[in-house]
């Protein structure tokens, strides 16, 4: 049965203590059609229901879930608190730290300005940061992690909390040019996912657009799409943030802040399950980046071909039952687990987020796809292990199998 739009609201309450060679010219993937009617049933969307009911009730969900098809909430459910000791609960209204779901926000902010043509993707970072250490670092290799730059967190673990209202990415800039570390390996040579590459981004976002990051994305990505409970998050004291999420550490012990919040382009959005379905399906309309601009985002740049799961800028890249592309994103920060993932040939949206209060046994997204998708059989796992910190899932491959000549790298960008 064809519905055009189911929508299941629940809100469950377990009880506060339940829980570099100049590339060619790209070939950019066809545009997915877009569908005209929601194709899930009432059926599917109960049996997702039936999971996370079981999930919630065994106390190994506290977040929120969410899944849309174009503009429509086919299923949400909130389920625990926000924050315990005040007894505030989850809603489709709380907004999560994104971790590094982030990367998505950053990516496009880098392809608006490149449509705009206010920088190219193979313009060396240093053209635009002056002073940066390593010339010949593109823009590219930050956005697809093959850069080789050294890990900012031990670069600036001796600097105390700050609070300093023209506090920016800058400041890690200065950080890699005082210590003109060295680079795990030179540019393009394999992919090692780099938070540091993504703060810095940030740093390139900001010098060429003359706006703080925060008040760039606000103006060009959460305003036009009236993402209205989303914002950035750098812990400063004398900052007033919208009421939000506490992530925890353990059961009831939350997180605390440290340096590494004062940094976003890696983490630092904060955002609601709504709000994503906004931002995903507002991806399609061309409001505030060419759907062609945006393809160049889907191509599987990071790593080779015959990887399951790639990285192109922002997402990673795969396919369910080798037939249905998927592109997503996943993170970890101080307690959040969170996840995005959209099917563009349906143009369908899933959205997980939760605060950690509940560690073990999480809500699978395989799981989801197989009863979303029940037509394709598959037996292939397509998320790996979110068991690493901070907030990015492991990348298990081994060194070796990930070296390669910048040929056999899919980075052909205009």
């Amino acid at each position: 049965m064809i519905v055009a739009a189911v929508a299941m609201v629940v809100v469950c309450h377990i009880g506060s203590h339940q829980n570099s060679t100049e590339p060619a010219e790209t070939v950019v993937a066809e545009q997915p059609q877009k569908i005209t009617r929601c194709t899930f049933t009432k059926e599917q969307i109960a049996a997702i229901d039936s999971i996370v009911e079981r999930k919630c009730q065994n106390g190994k969900f506290n977040g929120v879930i969410l899944i849309g098809q174009k503009d429509s909430v086919l299923y949400e459910r909130a389920n625990g608190y926000a924050n315990i000791s005040e007894s505030i609960l989850n809603t489709d209204t709380t907004a999560f730290q994104l971790a590094s779901v982030s990367k998505q926000f950053t990516a496009v902010a880098i392809l608006q300005l490149y449509e705009r043509g206010r920088l190219r993707l193979t313009d060396s970072v240093a053209k635009y940061l002056p002073g940066f250490p390593y010339p010949d670092i593109t823009i590219h290799h930050l956005l697809v992690h093959r850069s080789g730059l050294p890990n900012y967190h031990y670069l600036c673990d001796r600097k105390p909390m700050l609070d300093d209202p023209y506090f920016s990415n800058q400041q890690i800039v200065a950080e890699l040019i005082e210590a003109n570390a060295g680079r795990f390996f030179r540019p393009n040579r394999q992919f090692q996912y780099s938070n540091t590459g993504y703060a810095v981004l940030a740093a390139v976002v900001e010098a060429v657009s003359g706006l703080k990051f925060e008040n760039y994305l606000q103006r060009n990505i959460f305003e036009p799409l009236q993402m209205n409970h989303t914002f950035t998050y750098r812990a400063m004291p004398s900052v007033s943030y919208p009421p939000h999420a506490t992530g925890y550490v353990s059961r009831n012990k939350p997180a605390d802040d440290n340096y590494l919040d004062h940094y976003l382009g890696d983490k630092g959005v904060y955002s609601t399950a709504t709000d994503l379905l906004k931002w995903d399906q507002g991806l399609y309309s061309g409001k505030i980046i060419n759907p062609d601009t945006l393809q160049l985002a889907f191509q599987p740049m990071g790593r080779r071909i015959r990887f399951g799961t790639n990285y192109g800028y922002g997402w990673r890249i795969t396919t369910y039952a080798d037939t249905i592309p998927i592109q997503f994103h996943s993170g970890w920060w101080h307690g959040f687990k969170t996840m995005l993932v959209r099917m563009p040939h349906d143009t369908a949206t899933i959205v997980v987020l939760r605060n950690g209060i509940n560690r073990d046994g999480g809500l699978g997204m395989t799981q989801i796809l197989d009863i979303l998708y029940s037509s394709v059989p598959t037996d292939t796992a397509l998320f790996e292990s979110d068991n690493s910190d901070p907030y990015e899932i492991a990348e298990t491959d081994s060194i070796s199998s990930l070296i390669m000549d910048s040929a056999e790298v899919v980075d052909t960008l205009p």
